[in-house]
C-alpha cells in the first residue's frame, strides 16, 4: 500500500519512482526472506579451508575431501579415507565453512548467490512483489530497479570461495577435476597459475549464469532498467566480483559507486579520482550500445559545498557517467541516518535552497552527454585475467596481484590525463561480443583501430587470443608493452612467439615516459593544458562535435588550446540553457580553454557554418579592487564554535576532557 501510494505519487507530480531491491545491501536476501523460504539459500556452505595432518584422524569422515601429497602431486583420497585411518602421511582435509550469521542479515547469514534458484527466489519474494501492486506502471512512472552490490565474497580470507556444485562446473568448463588441485588455491604448487586462472573463470560464470543474467532477464520481460553497481572499487581483488565488466554488460543501465570526498588518482580501490572505475563502466556502455550511466555519487561528509559537488560530478561526467543518483535522502537524520554517508539531500542541509541551480546544470549535462555517440578508436585490455593466476584470498601485503592492479591503474591513469581518448575492453565481453571486420577490433557495438595490452597482461584467454590472431592478419595495430605467455593459464609457446613478433605487434617500452604518440588520433589535439586536472569527453553527432572539458582542482586553473576539426564553435551554457557563439575563443579550428579551479566548459563545434547563434560574450577583465580599510569580524550569536572537547557528566561520574565524538558515544552506550 505505502509503495502504491508512492506510485501515484509520483505519476501526479510527474516524477518517476525506481525500485531500490529490498532491505538491505549487498542485495540478495532480501531481509532475510530468502533465507527464510530457502534454507540452503545459505546453509550448504559457501567456502572451503583445509586442515593440514601428518595422520589421517579419526575424525576424517567429518572432512568434505582429503589429499595425500606425494612428491608434487596431490592424490584424491576422500572415497577410502575411513578406511585408513591413522595411516601417517602429508594430508590436507578440507571441510566446508559458512558465513557467519549477523543483525545485518536479520539474523541469517548473507545468501550464495552462485547457488541455482536463488536468484528466482530473490525475485518472487520482491520484485514480483512489487509487480503486483503496480506493475501496470512497469516501464512508466516505474522505470527500473536498482541493486545495491551483489557480491560472491568470502568473509574468512583463510577460506576459498565454494557452492554445493562448484566440483561439477569445473570439470564440465575446464575438462578436469578441481579437487586434487585445490591446494594450488593457497600455495604456487602444480600448475598453480592455470588452475586459479580456470577456478576465477568458473565463479565469475556462475554469478553471471545464476544471478546476474537472472536479473537482466527479469527487467527485458517486465519493461524494466537493471541499474545499481557492483563492488567495482575492490579491484584488483577479485573476492568480491571476478570481473566488474563482464557484469555491466547485462545491466540496461549499467551503474558504479562513487563516494568520498577526497580526489585519488593513485589507488585502485579509491572512489573520487579512480579512472578505472568510470571507464570499466562507460567502455562497456559504449560496446554494449547502453545510453545511460548511473553513478551513486557523493556521500563525501557534512562538510561538502556546492563547488565539491559540482567538481566530483563535472570529473565523473567528463568520464562518461551521465545519469546521477545522489546518496542520500532520508526524511530524518536521526540515529544512524547522520552518519551514513553524507550530507543528505533535503531540507537539513544548509544549502538546499540553491541546490537547484546545481541540479540544472548536471540535468543539462546529463542530456547533452546521453546524445549521439562517443567513439573512440584505442581499445585499452585489462589485465583481469593476468591478476586471476596469482590471487589467493590470503596473500599478505605487498603481493604480486596487487602490485599488477596499481601499475595499470597509473598506466591507464595518465593516459586518461594527458586526454588519449579510448575504451577498456573485458575479456568476457570479447568472448560474447568480439569479432574482427577488416582492419577493425569490433567489441559489440564499438569498432577500434588499436588494441593495446598493458605491462601486467601476462594472460589473454583462448578467445582473445583467436581475436588478436585474426586482427593482426588483418593488419589491425596491436600495442604491447608485455608479452603474454600463457593462454588460458597455461604457458603457451604460440602466444609467446605471436607477441613477440614485431612483424604482428607493436613493440612499445614498459617505463616512464610513455609514448602518447602511439595514442594520437588526428581528430582531437591538446595544447599545454596547464596542470594536471584536465579531463574531456568526445562525443560525435550528427552535424558536429560535443566536447565537455573539467578542471578537477581545487586550487589550479586549466589553461590551453584544443583543436578540433570544424567550422564554427558554440558554448553551451549549463548555467542557463542558452547557446552562444564562441568565435571570440577561436582561432582556425583551436579553441581557446580557460577553466579556473572546479570549472568546466561545453562546447558544440559544427561541422557546417549555423545562422542564429547568439554573439559571444565579451571577455570579463577583472580588477582587484584594494580595500578600503582593514578587516573585522564579530558573531551573529553566541557559541557558534564547535565544540571539540567537555566533561561529560552521567550519573553523578564526571568524565573530564573527552572529544565531543567520544562524549557522544559513551552517553549513547550508557543510556
Amino acid at each position: 500500500s505505502l509503495f502504491r501510494h508512492t506510485m501515484e505519487k509520483g505519476r501526479e507530480l510527474d516524477m518517476n519512482v525506481w525500485i531500490y531491491d529490498e532491505n538491505s545491501y549487498p542485495s540478495g536476501f532480501a531481509g532475510g526472506h530468502v533465507n527464510e523460504a530457502m534454507p540452503e539459500s545459505y546453509d550448504e556452505g559457501v567456502a572451503l579451508k583445509y586442515l593440514r595432518a601428518g595422520v589421517l584422524p579419526d575424525t576424517v569422515d567429518r572432512f568434505f575431501c582429503c589429499l595425500r601429497r606425494e612428491g608434487d602431486a596431490f592424490i584424491d583420497i576422500t572415497a577410502e579415507a575411513v578406511s585408513r585411518r591413522g595411516e601417517k602421511g602429508d594430508y590436507y582435509l578440507f571441510y566446508k565453512a559458512y558465513n557467519p550469521t549477523s543483525p545485518w542479515y536479520s539474523g541469517f547469514s548473507y545468501v550464495d548467490l552462485m547457488h541455482e534458484g536463488v536468484a528466482d527466489k530473490f525475485i518472487e519474494l520482491t520484485l514480483d512483489g512489487y509487480k503486483k501492486v503496480v506493475g501496470e506502471e512497469f516501464g512508466g512512472t516505474v522505470p527500473g530497479w536498482f541493486t545495491d552490490e551483489p557480491q560472491i565474497v568470502v568473509t574468512d580470507r583463510e577460506s576459498i570461495r565454494w557452492t554445493p556444485d562448484l566440483f561439477d562446473a569445473f570439470r564440465a568448463r575446464w575438462g578436469y577435476d578441481l579437487e586434487p588441485n585445490l591446494v594450488s588455491l593457497w600455495e604456487e604448487v602444480g600448475p598453480w597459475r592455470q588452475v586459479r586462472h580456470n577456478y576465477r573463470d568458473v565463479l565469475m560464470n556462475l554469478f553471471l549464469d545464476r544471478y546476474i543474467k537472472v536479473c537482466h532477464d527479469y527487467c527485458e520481460r517486465n519493461n524494466l532498467v537493471f541499474t545499481g553497481h557492483f563492488w567495482e572499487h575492490g579491484w584488483p581483488d577479485m573476492g568480491h566480483n571476478p570481473d566488474n565488466m563482464a557484469m555491466y554488460a547485462w545491466q540496461q543501465m549499467p551503474g558504479i559507486d562513487l563516494l568520498y570526498n577526497k580526489f585519488d588518482v593513485e589507488s585502485p580501490n579509491a572512489h573520487f579520482g579512480n579512472v578505472r572505475s568510470v571507464k570499466e563502466v562507460n567502455s562497456a556502455a559504449n560496446q554494449m550500445g547502453r545510453v545511460r550511466k548511473l553513478s551513486e555519487s557523493y556521500g563525501g561528509g557534512w562538510d561538502m559545498t556546492l563547488r565539491d559537488f559540482k567538481r566530483q560530478g563535472d570529473w565523473e561526467y567528463a568520464l562518461g557517467v551521465n545519469f546521477m543518483n545522489q546518496h542520500i535522502a532520508p526524511l530524518s537524520i536521526a540515529g544512524a541516518r547522520k552518519y551514513d554517508y553524507p550530507p543528505a539531500f533535503t531540507p537539513h542541509s544548509p544549502w538546499w535552497e540553491y541546490y537547484r541551480e546545481l541540479n540544472l546544470h548536471f540535468a543539462r549535462l546529463s542530456l547533452a552527454l546521453s546524445s549521439g555517440g562517443q567513439y573512440n578508436d584505442v581499445l585499452v585490455l585489462e589485465p583481469t585475467t593476468s591478476i586471476w593466476m596469482y590471487y589467493t584470498y590470503n596473500a599478505p601485503r605487498p603481493n604480486r596481484w596487487r602490485t599488477m592492479g596499481e601499475e595499470f591503474q597509473a598506466f591507464i591513469t595518465a593516459l586518461e590525463r594527458h586526454q588519449v581518448e579510448f575504451d577498456l575492453g573485458s575479456e568476457n565481453i570479447l568472448l560474447n561480443h568480439g569479432s574482427v571486420k577488416g582492419d577493425r577490433f569490433v567489441v559489440g557495438k564499438r569498432a577500434y583501430g588499436a588494441g593495446v595490452l598493458p605491462a601486467q597482461m601476462e594472460n589473454v584467454d583462448a578467445a582473445t587470443f583467436d581475436l588478436l590472431e585474426r586482427f593482426a592478419a588483418k593488419g589491425g595495430r596491436i600495442i604491447a608493452y608485455g608479452t603474454p605467455q600463457y593462454v588460458d593459464g597455461a604457458r603457451s609457446a604460440e602466444a609467446e612467439a605471436f607477441f613477440a613478433d614485431p612483424a604482428k605487434v607493436t613493440r612499445a617500452d614498459a617505463g616512464e615516459p610513455i609514448d602518447y604518440s602511439l595514442f594520437a588520433t588526428p581528430e582531437i589535439a591538446f595544447d599545454a593544458p596547464e596542470g594536471n586536472y584536465l579531463f574531456h569527453h568526445r562525443r560525435r553527432m550528427d552535424d558536429g562535435q560535443l566536447l565537455f572539458l573539467a578542471n578537477s582542482s581545487l586550487t589550479r586553473p586549466v589553461r590551453g588550446t584544443v583543436t578540433l576539426q570544424g567550422r564554427q564553435a558554440a558554448l553551451l551554457d549549463t548555467r542557463t540553457g542558452e547557446i552562444r557563439g564562441y568565435e571570440a575563443q577561436r582561432e582556425g579550428d583551436r579553441l581557446t580553454i580557460d577553466l579556473h579551479p572546479a570549472g568546466s566548459l561545453l562546447l558544440y563545434v559544427f561541422d557546417e557554418e549555423r545562422e542564429g547563434l547568439a554573439p559571444a560574450p565579451a571577455r570579463r577583465v577583472l580588477t582587484a579592487v584594494p580595500a578600503a580599510g582593514g578587516l573585522t569580524a564579530k558573531p551573529d550569536a553566541p557559541n557558534v564554535m564547535t565544540i571539540d572537547f567537555c566533561d561529560l557528566e552521567l550519573d553523578g561520574k564526571v568524565y573530564p576532557d573527552l572529544n565531543s565524538y567520544d562524549a557522544a558515544k559513551l552517553a549513547y552506550q550508557h543510556h
